[in-house]
């Protein structure tokens, strides 16, 4: 029996951590493979400690965790490049985001070099690599699934305190400490919506956020920038800002897409090295109004969604940081004038835009459920586990 470890950050609520426990999830389908986890963390980013969560599939990682000194036959690491370690197994699979910007560090391509092969979860991620250097592993993109709730009935999530019936979805952590460093864009997507929809009384924005924890004490932070923003950029009472903070079960975030109140998803996202909340949102059937560049293009082209012109510009320089973000990277900076000028004409007239989402859902739910993932895992590494 070919023993298999796997590497990453399962066990945390992050990204990444989602994306690590779905390969988990397929590589547990083998029974002829002794699969065991080399757990690592993510960031700032929070653990999961409930053995019971995500259907038992946490308890059963717990069961087949192992320590930094074990071998195996094959390892997949499923991390940032530099973080590979191409000495845990006979033949190394890493799996990568790598990063939103146009450009990766140069010095990941060796890294990349290095592993017998490299899985991609979107195009704009693999471009990152090959645009510094010359990749020459055996590479393939395999795209991230949605939720299996998407495709059942799930009971509506009480939102008790939204008193307005227009609401858009605001869907990202804070991860910069200024507007012009945070990668979502959140904080002149908020200003430029109050601007848009001053005085608007039925005009909602749900904000479902934090700043790395799931605590109190990241909550009052995340209110703190919040409520900055709001006495600097809202004129008026309206639109009104509703906070969602905390963890969320899988089935609460899939209703609260599906929520009637909630009538589009919106992300002037800087960059994206795939977008999981996107896919889910179409995958729901939600409208998407969304920065016209990055991961997400690779599933939204499956759908007719609300495109945002954008401009590249070099990440701001505290980003820089000549590991992850490096000189002269550079992003995705939305219109300003056509962000305004479309989400008014949804607000408008959201019905083409809704029915192009319901139909869209179908083609998501067709290519990106879980099986579909699986088989393209199956195909492109399944040479290495037999």
């Amino acid at each position: 029996m070919k023993k298999v470890i796997f590497r990453g950050p399962t066990l945390t609520q992050s990204g990444y951590g989602v994306h690590s426990r779905q390969v988990a999830r397929w590589l547990l389908q083998h029974q002829d493979l002794d699969v065991k986890f080399m757990v690592t963390p993510w960031g700032d980013t929070p653990w999961i400690l409930d053995r019971n969560a995500h259907s038992g599939l946490v308890g059963k990682i717990m069961d087949r965790t192992v320590g930094a000194d074990q071998k195996a036959d094959v390892s997949i690491q499923l991390q940032l490049p530099n973080e590979w370690d191409e000495k845990v197994a006979h033949k190394n699979i890493g799996i990568t985001a790598a990063v939103e910007t146009d450009r990766a560090n140069p010095e990941w391509v060796q890294c990349c070099n290095k592993m017998n092969a490299v899985i991609f979860p979107s195009l704009h991620a693999k471009n990152s690599i090959t645009t510094v250097g010359n990749l020459t592993a055996d590479a393939h993109v395999i795209p991230e699934s949605f939720d299996d709730s998407i495709l059942s009935e799930v009971s509506p999530l009480q939102l008790p305190e939204l008193d307005t019936s227009f609401n858009f979805l605001l869907f990202g952590q804070l991860t910069g400490n200024n507007p012009y460093n945070d990668r979502k864009n959140l904080l002149f997507t908020l200003k430029w919506m109050f601007e848009a929809f001053e005085n608007d009384r039925e005009v909602g924005i749900v904000v479902k956020t934090n700043s790395g924890r799931n605590t109190k004490i990241d909550r009052n932070l995340v209110l703190k920038v919040l409520n900055t923003v709001i006495k600097e950029a809202r004129k008026g009472p309206y639109p009104r800002v509703h906070l969602l903070h905390g963890d969320m079960k899988d089935s609460d975030v899939v209703s609260l897409y599906k929520n009637e109140s909630i009538k589009a998803l919106v992300t002037l996202t800087r960059g994206e090295g795939y977008g999981l909340p996107i896919l889910e949102a179409a995958a729901s059937g939600l409208p998407v109004i969304a920065t016209n560049w990055s991961g997400h293009l690779d599933f939204m082209k499956h759908v007719k969604f609300i495109p945002i012109d954008y401009s590249l510009a070099q990440v701001h320089q505290t980003r820089i940081d000549g590991k992850i973000f490096m000189p002269n990277a550079k992003w995705a900076e939305a219109s300003e004038s056509d962000f305004k000028k479309k989400i008014i004409k949804f607000r408008n007239s959201p019905s083409a835009p809704t029915d192009w989402a319901k139909e869209g859902s179908k083609s998501i739910k067709e290519n990106f459920s879980f099986e579909k993932v699986s088989e393209a895992y199956e195909q492109a590494l399944g040479q290495f586990l037999k």
